[in-house]
């Protein structure tokens, strides 16, 4: 292959001994928080999950799912099926809808009433993340111009700095870009002081964006993962769900372009050396040495490609708590996470789990 004896050289090379990631020390310092997190429901691809005013909400693939809360536990009813995935869902306080399709745009209304809003600049493939203000406004994160929602992976592998923020007039369909020219926003909030805090996912931060200024400002930077979804706290600040871990491997990967190319345009992607929702037994799966199972035992600190974690962070974005399922455990991909009736709520997309965090209750949410 293509510069494989490049990537090897400096693998292994003293010279190139400064590929690092952040370690998860601090706040981030690892735990099993998220691992021993009640498990309320099963179902496949959970994702999207966002409180409306009475219910809890969440999709996978092409359905919309309310999910009845209970004693016993929870249960998931369709409420709206789709033509392709849904990429994001959003609540506004009146209890509208927006709905993210891939490849079909935006959609607004209650199920049963949808109105389809028109989008362009070849934005609608993409929308990764909406937020609804107490004025009504949308905002719309686009991760990539140039690729569908799915093929995130590949977005990260070129580099991929297509993304937008857009605001939305709900009514009239009208659009106004905010912010251009970033790397795959996944979520935004509204913070206190009236900015938006947008998630980054390959630059690992989260920058404030002023909705009257295009320049954003960052906030948060150098995660030890990748930031997906954000939603606010009750009692200030806000939640991130970090969807997948940073490694060295990766990093190395993602800074020789010969390589990576090469690998892109030989190699089916679920063979790609990069981060992943779960975890895979199969044989054929690339791994770090660390992560090589001792006497069919996995470790909880190796280099896994998967990893769970949701963090608490206050107005300013600084982190003050974080919940992890580590490299030994199955609760991976956390794609969403959000308050509800007093409790939070995160949604393991690699495991298809809904979990209820432990040590995470308020006193009631406020979702917009």
């Amino acid at each position: 292959m293509a510069g494989f004896g490049t990537f090897v050289r400096r693998l292994f090379s003293a010279d190139d001994a400064g590929i690092s990631v952040p370690a998860m020390d601090g706040v981030f310092k690892p735990d099993n928080r998220l691992e021993e997190a009640e498990r309320l429901l099963s179902l496949p691809a959970i994702d999207n999950l966002v409180a409306s005013p009475a219910r809890l909400l969440c999709s996978s693939g092409n359905t919309l799912f309310r999910i009845d809360l209970g004693r016993a536990g929870a249960s998931a009813v369709a409420i709206a099926e789709f033509a392709a995935p849904i990429s994001f869902v959003a609540s506004a306080p009146d209890g509208r809808l927006a709905v993210g399709i891939e490849g079909e745009g935006l959609q607004i209304g209650q199920p049963g009433t949808w109105r389809r809003i028109g989008l362009s600049g070849g934005v609608a493939s993409c929308l990764t993340a909406g937020l609804f203000t107490v004025d009504g406004s949308l905002y719309l994160c686009v991760g990539s111009r140039k690729h569908p929602a799915r093929d995130w992976k590949r977005d990260l592998m070129e580099g991929g700095s297509s993304g937008v923020v857009l605001a939305i007039d709900p009514d009239s369909g009208s659009q106004r870009e905010l912010a251009a020219g970033l790397a795959f926003p996944n979520g935004a909030v509204v913070l206190g002081n009236g900015r938006l805090a947008i998630s980054e996912s390959w630059r690992h931060r989260i920058v404030a964006l002023d909705p009257k200024s295009p320049h954003p400002v960052a906030i948060l930077e150098n995660l030890p993962a990748y930031p997906s979804r954000l939603s606010p706290a009750s009692d200030g600040g806000f939640w991130m769900a970090l969807f997948a871990p940073r490694r060295q491997l990766l990093e190395l990967v993602l800074r020789e372009d010969d390589y990576r190319r090469e690998m892109m345009a030989t190699i089916d992607p679920g063979e790609w050396i990069g981060p992943e929702l779960a975890g895979s037994a199969r044989p054929d799966q690339p791994l770090s040495q660390g992560s090589v199972r001792q006497m069919g035992v996995l470790k909880p600190w190796a280099p896994s490609r998967s990893y769970g974690l949701v963090a608490r962070c206050d107005d300013s974005g600084r982190p003050s708590e974080s919940w992890h399922s580590r490299a030994d455990g199955s609760m991976h991909g956390v794609t969403s996470v959000c308050e509800h009736g007093g409790s939070v709520y995160a949604a393991s997309r690699g495991s298809g789990t809904l979990l209820r965090l432990p040590g995470a209750t308020s006193g009631g949410a406020r979702h917009g």
